[in-house]
């Protein structure tokens, strides 16, 4: 009885003062709803990165210019046209595929826009549907005997450009060439990353018309998962011996999602810690409301502690109230950070990347506690300063 009578005189209280506490619980709204809404978003990001990679499947391996995947990759040239050969006379390749990637200017009518342009062969189509890399929409996939002709992705197709929708047949002008669309693609898929100026043309145009010889990176299709790691040692051996240095890295499926995930995790943590810093305001301004509640009550406190209320009774009570202050504002917290993440997640989608929300009990029990917790300390100095009054003192308080 007397936790119910704590509790329901510390509701009491805070409703008598709604305006003060409104503007308390601002605090710890803002850094719970910061912190839910970003561990969501990288938890939803996560969740993608996953999904494209088993798209992928566990039996491709990747060759990229540079010491690393990363920034070096997109200067560097450490992958060469004979690179394919080299690694497809490798036991264990089934099949290999190179990108010849560049950069573009893209006009329609009086409309100009940078685009990128990736070239590949299209005997090899079938293996990018196959690992997601294209998904065809309307249209069809490019044929060897193309040279002015190109896929786009649905997104650029319908919003690129404004109200001017781009159709099948019709024609883009592309560094001064013209070409015409003859596929439309899925935004799903993995090469654009969700990006939508990105053009598709053949091997063949993408090294006579745009001057790119060389891939740009390389994916290997072996013919068992469990040979990856085999063929992986034996690419690195060879192009080595190839190039007289090691200009190139060589990542598995698995190699790449456990870098990315690391990448992933740090910034959450960097993320969340500057998330915290709301929390701790929250948590200041918690305690400033209920110092000047304890000043503004003192006798009240006088009175409560003349008819019998035991020091403990009002440690509880102010305790009780900043714990229900920091719990109220995780939970309008809470519900604010997954509207937040939603709202970016359908952003996102519009964009055509998609972004998966999943509301996680773990998140809101987690939420809901620390909030509580903060409260709950942010209470312990003004609620002890309570419970010591001398009642005679604090009832002659003006």
């Amino acid at each position: 009885m007397v936790d119910l009578e704590v509790f329901t005189v510390a509701f009491t209280n805070l409703k008598r003062q709604r305006l003060r506490s409104y503007l308390t619980l601002l605090g710890m709204v803002i850094g719970i709803a910061a912190i839910v809404a970003l561990f969501t978003l990288s938890t939803a990001l996560s969740i993608t990165i996953e999904e494209q990679f088993e798209i992928f499947g566990l039996d491709v391996i990747f060759v990229e210019p540079g010491q690393e995947i990363g920034f070096s990759t997109a200067v560097s040239r450490g992958i060469e046209e004979e690179d394919i050969d080299i690694i497809k006379s490798i036991p264990g390749v089934e099949e290999v595929m190179g990108f010849y990637e560049t950069a573009a200017i893209a006009k329609y009518r009086d409309q100009e826009l940078s685009a990128f342009i990736i070239g590949y062969d299209p005997n090899k189509g079938e293996y990018l549907e196959q690992t997601g890399y294209i998904i065809l929409n309307r249209g069809r996939l490019l044929e060897p005997n193309d040279l002015h002709s190109v896929m786009i992705s649905e997104s650029f197709a319908e919003n690129a450009l404004g109200n001017r929708d781009l159709e099948l047949k019709q024609k883009l002008e592309i560094d001064g060439m013209e070409f015409r669309i003859v596929g439309i693609l899925e935004d799903a898929d993995i090469a654009t990353a969700g990006f939508i100026n990105f053009f598709w043309v053949t091997k063949k145009a993408a090294q006579t018309l745009f001057d790119e010889e060389d891939p740009v990176e390389l994916i290997v299709k072996v013919t068992d998962e469990h040979l990856v790691d085999e063929v992986s040692e034996k690419i690195e051996i060879k192009l080595e011996d190839a190039h007289g240095e090691k200009d190139f890295y060589v990542a598995t499926s698995e190699t790449l999602l456990e870098s990315f995930s690391n990448v992933l995790g740090i910034v959450q943590i960097v993320l969340m810690l500057l998330a915290s810093i709301s929390v701790v305001v929250g948590a200041i301004g918690i305690m400033n409301t209920m110092l000047m509640a304890v000043l503004e009550r003192t006798r009240e406190i006088g009175a409560m502690k003349a008819i019998g209320a035991t020091n403990n009774l009002i440690l509880g009570i102010f305790i009780a109230e900043a714990g229900l202050l920091g719990m109220v504002g995780g939970a309008i917290g809470i519900v604010i950070g997954y509207l937040t993440a939603t709202g970016i997640s359908l952003v996102a989608g519009s964009l055509g990347f998609g972004l998966p929300i999943v509301v996680d009990p773990f998140v809101i029990i987690f939420g809901i506690l620390v909030s509580m917790g903060v409260g709950i300390i942010s209470g312990v100095i003004p609620a002890r300063r309570a419970a010591k009054m001398d009642p005679v003192e604090a009832l002659r308080y003006e």
